[in-house]
This record gives C-alpha cells, sequence and structure tokens, in this order.
C-alpha cells in the first residue's frame, strides 16, 4: 500500500495516545487542504501491513487512518483494518467520501465494520470548523461501534514534532495563522 507516513504517540488525532497511518494519494484535491504533500498518487512510499503492525509501539491501542484519501487504495484498507481489529486496535477513519458513497465502493461495507468511528465528507474551506475532530462543519462523525462517544471527540488541539534529524511536523487541526507563523520560522 502507498503510505505517506506514520505518526505515533498522537493525542490530537482521535481520543488517547494513537498511531496516525497516513494513505499517500487524494483524489478531492480540496481547497485549503491541510494536507497537500498526500495528493499526489506517485508519492509516499509502498510499505507492507506486516511494517505498519509491527512499527506500532507496543503502549499504543489505537490507529487512526486518514490520508490523502485510505477509500482510494480499498483492498490494502479492508486489508490494514482486518489486521488492525485482530490484535485488537481501535479505529477511527478521515475520509473525503460520504457515508453513501462508501456503502457503494468496492469493499466499503466491509471497511465499514471494522471500524469504529468514521469522519466523512469533503474539506470545505469556507465552512472550516473551530470546534471537533473534523476539518470543516460539513463533515460528519459516524459512531459505528459502541467504543466512542460525541464526547470523545470534541477537543481540537494541534502537535508538532520535531525528529531527531531536524524534520518537523503539524499534525491535528492548526488554524491558518499558527501555519503561516510555523512556515516562516523553519
Amino acid at each position: 500500500m502507498r503510505i505517506h507516513e506514520i505518526t505515533h504517540h498522537s493525542t490530537v488525532n482521535g481520543p488517547g495516545e494513537r498511531s496516525v497511518i497516513h494513505f499517500q494519494g487524494c483524489k478531492f484535491q480540496c481547497p485549503g487542504c491541510f494536507n497537500p504533500s498526500t495528493h499526489s498518487l506517485a508519492g509516499g512510499r509502498d510499505i507492507s501491513i506486516n511494517e505498519i503492525i509491527s512499527s506500532i509501539p507496543p503502549t499504543i491501542k489505537d490507529i487512526t487512518i486518514s490520508g490523502g484519501e485510505p477509500f482510494l487504495q480499498p483492498l490494502a484498507l479492508v486489508t490494514l483494518a482486518h489486521a488492525l481489529k485482530h490484535f485488537g486496535y481501535s479505529i477511527v477513519v478521515f475520509t473525503g467520501f460520504y457515508l453513501e458513497e462508501i456503502e457503494k465502493l468496492n469493499y466499503g461495507p466491509q471497511i465499514l465494520a471494522l471500524i469504529d468511528v468514521l469522519i466523512d465528507g469533503r474539506y470545505d474551506e469556507q465552512a472550516s470548523s473551530l470546534m471537533g475532530l473534523h476539518g470543516s462543519d460539513n463533515q460528519t462523525i459516524h459512531f459505528l461501534s459502541d467504543r466512542y462517544n460525541l464526547t470523545d471527540f470534541q477537543s481540537r488541539d494541534v502537535e508538532i514534532f520535531i525528529s531527531v534529524e531536524g524534520e518537523t511536523q503539524i499534525t491535528g487541526f492548526p488554524d491558518e495563522n499558527l501555519l503561516k507563523a510555523f512556515s516562516t520560522h523553519i
């Protein structure tokens, strides 16, 4: 599967301490998207499900899958979700597809049966959200299991990771001012 990157120990991409798996490739190209580096279908790197699973620190029990667009790789996504569930991880998925569209995709219903929360809908720059774990107010948080509830998805924070090599990564929900300030100081 094509993965942009994996971030471990995140606390802003869903409840608890999580590993975040960013799929590579997105056909939606939503204006104002926070992750434009994930859009290219040719970007990222190939990685096996075994490599992903073995990279997850043993203290982490929760996974967020984001993009790019995970549902553009439906066989990889269903296989990954099945493996993650087998090991007892909870799964939150962010997608630009709407639930009704996913239900019609190859492997869509199978994927939905394996995940706990789906946050769906194209990012709408004109309806950018100020609260909760969704990018814009047109997006919906669907609880597909009883593992979480709405109060688990109310916080809206930002993390900045700096690797030992000096590479930086912002994750979560930074506002435009933070992104501008951060980009001018790198």
